[in-house]
């Protein structure tokens, strides 16, 4: 085999390798917009009401887990309490 076959070969597996990740991650963001509808109406841990307005939508976290179907939603103040304790613990 000449160099311009190796490469050709390479640079096609590496293109099909790519596309299968690309696959992936877009399927993988496709279950999680499928799991939409599970978006609690407010904070996972303080209770408090998600507010429907772009700020709201901006600074609140959504997590979600495909493997146990789970959708939490942190506000701002859970979020700020959350990386307090985080910060304790690495000192720790």
């Amino acid at each position: 085999m000449d160099k311009k076959h190796v490469k050709k070969i390479k640079r096609a597996a590496k293109k099909k390798k790519e596309k299968k990740l690309a696959q992936e991650r877009d399927q993988k963001l496709r279950n999680q917009m499928n799991m939409f509808d599970q978006l609690p109406e407010n904070c996972s841990v303080c209770k408090s009401d998600f507010p429907k307005t772009r700020e709201a939508h901006m600074t609140w976290r959504v997590t979600v887990r495909n493997e146990e179907q789970l959708v939490r939603l942190f506000c701002p103040d859970c979020q700020e309490l959350a990386s307090k304790v985080a910060e304790e613990q690495n000192e720790v």
